[in-house]
């Protein structure tokens, strides 16, 4: 362990700050415990100020608070994996489920340049032993197949940010320039983007695993358990990540954006701002939230929660109107209205298309992704008259997801239909295969959104 030896010694001459750790694990049998204090031990004797319940949680102390504080201020957690653990942490009870909601929110403003989260395997494998939450995060080995002070290596060197010592450094570069023929004109020299304006990748997959988390959170630890939970049948969820360059705003500027991108087509816009105190939207991290399902008990429908943030993101989380108790009633054999899915998903492009207006600079592009949950058996309807009436439809899976690329987003109500078509396509031929013609939707929506006229066609 000679690394180690060095990192102790550049600690001691005071020239490294000492890393804060928490490990996260699972109870299990003794043996497993025992495992996981001896990492804690190994860790604290090799530069790491390594935290555990063992020894840090005082009798009488509050657990929930004590998880939420480590996790929040330490550096790195360290998540030791194993089926046993992917699982309690997959149930929203109990001390793993709790800690997977807080670092489901902390992943949520980790753009993982600096990873902080970071999996070991003890047991199983990568499959069955990491929680999904963690996605595609790159994990130590450390079962009992594997030399033990090699895996120890690694993870010391991801802690204290030490490169392996098998990686050459960089030589100088083999080819000299040549110098430009006479009269040769001189290669484009290209510049940073202008003062002012950042440019984004548009990556709407991660940063709607980033929502998700932070989504999944607040459903946990904000609704009151005593009353209706408004997501438990089911939710829809709707993101875009836009991609070229945007201006460089403030959150405040950001809040303004948001409050001028409403498109006024229906009276629950997307993106709605409120100005009541107890739902007004708040600064969380580097974005803006509104959460509208406040202790819960309210009707599905219009229990919106939205976050955005100044990278050109935004992702909408809201219950099924068709869940709501009124609409149950009068129109019990729908449980998914095809014309609330097209007049929402419509208004959601739309309001891309005053977002990106407002906020970016040029023609940016956008990816989008759309997730349905709780589908299964629900069945498919329409309120008003449908010619020919429909037939019965039925879902036979929980979810669906559904991604698009828009290349222009300054000019969404061009294609619009089309858009609208393709995005809303997966989700009607779960179905039992039925589908809706580019016409049918250019009828269902009108009433929101009139082509003909608003398209000058």
């Amino acid at each position: 362990m000679h690394t180690a030896r060095r990192l102790i010694q550049a600690l001691d001459a005071g020239k490294m700050k000492v890393p804060k750790v928490f490990l996260s694990y699972s109870h299990e049998e003794p043996e497993h415990d025992s495992w996981v204090l001896e990492l804690s031990a190994s860790l604290r004797k090799n530069g790491v100020d390594a935290a555990l319940d063992q020894w840090d949680l005082r009798p009488g102390q509050d657990t929930t608070l004590f998880m939420e504080s480590q996790i929040r201020d330490s550096d790195f957690v360290v998540l030791v994996c194993t089926p046993m653990y992917a699982q309690k942490s997959n149930i929203p009870r109990g001390g793993v489920g709790y800690e997977k909601n807080i670092i489901s929110a902390e992943m949520l403003q980790s753009q993982d340049l600096r990873p902080k989260f970071i999996p070991v395997l003890r047991k199983g494998d990568f499959q069955t032993a990491l929680p999904t939450y963690l996605g595609s995060k790159y994990g130590i080995d450390f079962r009992t197949s594997r030399d033990q002070p090699e895996a120890l290596d690694e993870l010391l060197r991801a802690i204290h940010e030490v490169p392996p010592s098998s990686k050459p450094p960089i030589g100088p570069n083999p080819f000299p320039k040549p110098e430009p023929a006479p009269g040769a004109v001189p290669a484009p020299v290209f510049t940073k983007p202008t003062e002012g304006v950042i440019r984004v990748d548009g990556h709407v997959e991660s940063w709607e695993k980033r929502a998700l988390g932070r989504f999944e959170f607040l459903r946990q630890t904000r609704i009151d358990k005593k009353k209706d939970d408004p997501f438990e049948k089911g939710y829809w969820q709707a993101s875009f990540a836009l991609q070229g360059e945007l201006r460089d705003v403030g959150l405040s500027e950001l809040l303004d954006i948001l409050r001028k991108s409403k498109t006024g087509r229906t009276g629950w816009d997307i993106g709605w701002v409120p100005t009541r105190d107890e739902i007004a939207p708040y600064p969380f991290q580097d974005g803006i939230e509104v959460w509208l399902a406040e202790t819960g008990g309210k009707g599905p429908g219009h229990s919106d929660f939205w976050r955005a943030e100044r990278i050109g993101t935004f992702s909408l989380f809201r219950g099924y109107q068709e869940d709501e108790t009124d609409f149950a009633k009068q129109f019990p054999q729908i449980q998914l209205d095809i014309s609330l899915v097209l007049w929402r998903m419509a208004e959601f492009l739309l309001y891309i298309e005053n977002f990106s207006r407002n906020l970016a600079v040029g023609n940016p592009h956008a990816n989008l992704r759309i997730a349905w949950t709780g589908l299964d058996n629900r069945q498919l309807g329409y309120h008003k008259a449908f010619a020919p009436p429909l037939q019965k439809h039925v879902c036979h899976q929980p979810s669906v997801e559904s991604h698009l690329h828009i290349p222009d987003t300054t000019v969404i109500k061009i294609a619009l239909l089309r858009n609208l078509w393709t995005i809303t396509r997966p989700l009607f031929e779960a179905f039992d295969f039925f589908s809706v013609t580019e016409e049918q939707v250019e009828q269902l929506i009108k009433g929101l959104f009139d082509a003909k006229k608003e398209t000058r066609i």
